[in-house]
C-alpha cells in the first residue's frame, strides 16, 4: 500500500505523462504519422509492421510511447538498468524497447546512467591536470650533485652465499649525472654510511629529492640530528657546513621524481641485457655497476650530429671530468715538465675554467632550452577538486570493488596555483588520515564521485562528519 503522500506524487507523475500524450497527439505531425495510434484505453502506442504478428505480445507490438523528461521514465530506466545487471547504454536500451519507446532513448538513457553510483564506482576516470611547470631547481647553473635525487634499486644475488644486494642510486638535477652505490640491505645505518662516502667523494649537497620510502624518512631525522650538533656553536668554531635540504615527492607518484627514475630503469636495462641469468660475486658486480656508470655518464644529453665539424655531443661526463669518460686525454695543452710552476698551474686552471664555462653554455643553448617544448600529449583543465569531496581511492594492487572511499580534507596547490594533489581521508571507523598514504595523494589516483553534494546537500558541516562507508550510499540519486 502506498501512503497518501507517495500516492499524490505518482498521481501528478502520471498526470503530467497523460497531459504530455495529449499534446503530443494533438501536434499536426504526429496526427498524419501512420506510425502513431491511441490505442488500448487511451494509452499512447507506437504502430508498426509487427500490428498482425500473433506471436508477440502486445508490449512487443505496440510499445508505450513515454517523454523523455519525466520522473517516470527515469524510474522505468533505472529499472531496467537493474535488471540487466548494471550494464552499459545500448543492453539497457534494449530491455527498456520491450514495453516502452522513448523519445530521445539514448541520449535520456545515457544521462539516468551517469547517475548511477554503482557504474561511477567502477567507469569514473581518475583526475588529470596539465603538465606542471619545471621548477627551478633543475634549470639553474650549479657545480654537478649539488642538487640530487635519490633511489634504490634491487634485489640483485650475489654467487656463492646467494645474499641480497641492492643499487643505491643518486642522480644530478642539473647535469643528469649518476652515481652507483652497492648496498647489502636498505637499512637507515646503511644508507647513512653511503651517502657519507658519497658526500666524501662528490662533494657536499644542498638539495635531496627521494620518494616516501620508510628508509630515507628515518635517514633524514639522523641527518638533521647530525646537523643540529655541528651547527652547535662550539662546533661552528672549527667547521662551517651548509644543511641539506630533504624533499619528498607524493607518494606512489612516482612520476613526481622522474629525473631519478628515469635513470634507475636506464642501469635496470644495462644489468638486464649484460647479465642476463648470470649470477656474480660481489666484487665482479661492483665492477659491472662502476662501468655501468661510466657508460651513463658519458651519454649524450644534447644533438648528436652527423656533420665532423660540429663539436662533440655534450655528456654529463664533461661537467664531472672535462671530457667523456672514454676518450683518449687532450693533448691541447702541453704542459712543461716542471709541474710546481706556478705558472703552468695558473695556465691550467684559466684553460679548465674556460672549458667549463664553454661546456655550461652549451647546457644552456642545445639542452635546457629543449626542455621548454610541450609535452605532445596535452591534457585539458580537470575539475576543480574542492575540500570535502568525496572520491575513491585509486589502488592498483586492488579490485576495483575494494577500492576504498576517501573524503578531500586539504589542496595542495603547485607553483602555477593547479591542484595536483591532494590530503585526504580514508573510510574509516575513527576517519583518520591514511598511514600507508601519510594524507597525499596525486590527482591521478583520486576519482571524483559526483553525486557527494546530491546526498548531503552540499552541508559542508556534514561532510566533515559524513562515515565513508559505502554501505551508507544510495544506490542511484
Amino acid at each position: 500500500m502506498l501512503s497518501p503522500e507517495k500516492k499524490g506524487k505518482s498521481g501528478y507523475q502520471l498526470d503530467k505523462a497523460l497531459k504530455w500524450a495529449k499534446e503530443f497527439c494533438d501536434t499536426p505531425e504526429n496526427l498524419a504519422s501512420p506510425q502513431i495510434n491511441s490505442l488500448f484505453n487511451g494509452i499512447l502506442r507506437v504502430t508498426g509492421r509487427l500490428g498482425k504478428s500473433t506471436h508477440l505480445s502486445t508490449f512487443e507490438k505496440h510499445p508505450i510511447i513515454l517523454p523523455s523528461k519525466t520522473k517516470l521514465t527515469e524510474l522505468l530506466i533505472w529499472d531496467s538498468h537493474k535488471r540487466v545487471f548494471h550494464s552499459g547504454v545500448s543492453r539497457t536500451l534494449v530491455q527498456v524497447r520491450e514495453k516502452y519507446w522513448i523519445l530521445k532513448s539514448r541520449q535520456t538513457i545515457k544521462s539516468v546512467l551517469s547517475k548511477c553510483t554503482i557504474c561511477k564506482r567502477f567507469n569514473s576516470s581518475p583526475g588529470t591536470q596539465v603538465i606542471a611547470p619545471l621548477p627551478d631547481i633543475p634549470v639553474e647553473q650549479s657545480a654537478p650533485f649539488t642538487i640530487i635525487g635519490v633511489d634504490f634499486a634491487g634485489p640483485l644475488f650475489v654467487k656463492d652465499t646467494n645474499a641480497k644486494q641492492y643499487i643505491l642510486l643518486i642522480t644530478c638535477a642539473v647535469t643528469r649525472s649518476v652515481h652507483l652505490k652497492l648496498v647489502g640491505d636498505m637499512t637507515t645505518d646503511t644508507f647513512l654510511l653511503a651517502f657519507r662516502r658519497f658526500i666524501s667523494r662528490r662533494g657536499l649537497c644542498s638539495v635531496v629529492i627521494s620518494d616516501n620510502a620508510r628508509t630515507f624518512k628515518r635517514a633524514e631525522l639522523e641527518i638533521k640530528r647530525i646537523w643540529n650538533i655541528l651547527n652547535h656553536p662550539d662546533v661552528k668554531n672549527f667547521y662551517s657546513f651548509n644543511g641539506i635540504k630533504w624533499q619528498y615527492i607524493v607518494e606512489r607518484a612516482a612520476w613526481w621524481g622522474g629525473f631519478y627514475e628515469r635513470m634507475v630503469r636506464t642501469v635496470k636495462t644495462a644489468l638486464r641485457k649484460t647479465l642476463g641469468k648470470s649470477c656474480l660475486t660481489v666484487e665482479q658486480l661492483l665492477t659491472v655497476l662502476i662501468e655501468i656508470e661510466g657508460m651513463i655518464n658519458s651519454r649524450p644529453i644534447t644533438y648528436v650530429g652527423s656533420d665532423t665539424e660540429e663539436p662533440t655531443a655534450l655528456t654529463p661526463a664533461h661537467f664531472l671530468l672535462g671530457k667523456r669518460i672514454t676518450s683518449l686525454p687532450s693533448v691541447r695543452l702541453r704542459l712543461d715538465s716542471n709541474l710546481s710552476s706556478r705558472k703552468c698551474l695558473i695556465k691550467s686552471f684559466n684553460y679548465r675554467e674556460r672549458l667549463m664555462r664553454s661546456f655550461w653554455t652549451r647546457w644552456k643553448n642545445e639542452y635546457l632550452l629543449n626542455l621548454r617544448s610541450a609535452h605532445s600529449s596535452l591534457v585539458k583543465n580537470s575539475s576543480p577538486f574542492k575540500v570535502n569531496d568525496v572520491i575513491l581511492i585509486k589502488d592498483d594492487h586492488l579490485p576495483r570493488n575494494f577500492w576504498k572511499l576517501g573524503r578531500i580534507i586539504e589542496l595542495l596547490p603547485g607553483r602555477d596555483g593547479k591542484v595536483r594533489a591532494c590530503k585526504i581521508t580514508s573510510e574509516s571507523k575513527f576517519d583518520v588520515t591514511l598511514d600507508w598514504l601519510a594524507s597525499r595523494l596525486a590527482a591521478e589516483f583520486i576519482i571524483f564521485m559526483e553525486f557527494f553534494s546530491l546526498i548531503l546537500g552540499v552541508d559542508q558541516l556534514a561532510a566533515s562528519r559524513l562515515q565513508l562507508d559505502s554501505r551508507n550510499l544510495p544506490e542511484f540519486l
